[in-house]
């Protein structure tokens, strides 16, 4: 098996690739199991297009923003923010952005052994395109993918299917409209009112009072069902809430901090980077079209 990460950010059709990760599974393990080829983060510039007569593997394309198409068995689909889209690979296909809002993506690449099989039991003849009910679940989850991608782990082809395990699940039950995870009763108490208020400092005593068990107990199930503390839940919580401000609003970039709760705007801006690779004035002005 061999694992290698690419030399980023580099262009491409001036398009900018943030993070993008190669895997190579042992061999004959794609014929009992799934994998993940290949996982990134780009950001689509207007023209950028992929258009493949087949490729081995499956393309699932999450939005985080902007907008894009996808064509993929005979069809052509529209893919909004907050959607998941797969790609059946082994016929022709192709997908580009929306040139007047060019789409932000979250991508892998899966490998299995009956990789249309599995598309068909999640989407049948459906629209292959869904919308995710939880976006932050799927953060989490490319978060932890990319987080094994980069480790030297020698359990990396059970760990990359399990995962490949959890997305299904994700896709399935947003599909039935239902809560991407099933949370204990504490912890969805907990990760609704940080959703609800990420602006709020939430210190212990508070999610103690929201989820009705004790600090550590709390910190033990975000452990276990979302592979991250409370700290780094409310992070994100506040991140996303920054870009729609950034997004949908006039604000200043220091009232966007203030209103996301972070201390200071050299704070929120050096957390924001860390996350997307970019100022919040520069993604501001990427995301409304500018220079």
């Amino acid at each position: 098996m061999r694992l290698y990460k690419t030399n980023m950010p580099q262009m491409l059709a001036t398009s900018r690739f943030i993070d993008d990760f190669h895997y190579f599974p042992a061999p004959g393990w794609t014929r009992y199991c799934f994998t993940i080829l290949r996982a990134g983060r780009v950001d689509a510039a207007p023209g950028y297009m992929i258009s493949r007569p087949h490729y081995p593997g499956q393309d699932l394309l999450y939005c985080l923003s902007g907008a894009g198409y996808i064509s993929s068995d005979g069809r052509t689909h529209r893919v909004d923010a907050n959607q998941l889209a797969w790609i059946a690979n082994e016929g022709a296909h192709a997908h580009w952005p929306d040139p007047s809002r060019p789409w932000r993506l979250l991508w892998l690449r899966l490998d299995g052994p009956d990789n249309a099989a599995c598309r068909h039991k999640q989407f049948g003849s459906d629209r292959p395109v869904v919308t995710i009910k939880r976006p932050s679940g799927v953060f989490v989850w490319f978060e932890r993918l990319f987080d094994t991608l980069r480790g030297e782990n020698t359990e990396i082809d059970a760990m990359l299917n399990s995962l490949v395990a959890e997305l299904l699940l994700i896709i399935e039950d947003s599909r039935r409209g239902a809560e991407p995870s099933r949370l204990p009763t504490p912890l969805h108490n907990a990760v609704n009112a940080m959703h609800a208020a990420p602006q709020e400092s939430w210190h212990e005593t508070d999610l103690q009072r929201m989820s009705g068990i004790s600090a550590t107990h709390l910190r033990r199930l975000f452990r276990k069902h979302l592979q991250s503390t409370p700290r780094k839940w409310l992070m994100r919580e506040r991140l996303l809430l920054a870009q729609r401000l950034l997004l949908d609003t006039d604000l200043q970039v220091t009232e966007i901090a203030e209103r996301c709760g972070f201390c200071d705007v050299y704070h929120f801006s050096r957390d924001f980077k860390r996350a997307s690779g970019v100022s919040p004035r520069r993604w501001r002005a990427m995301e409304r079209g500018g220079p």
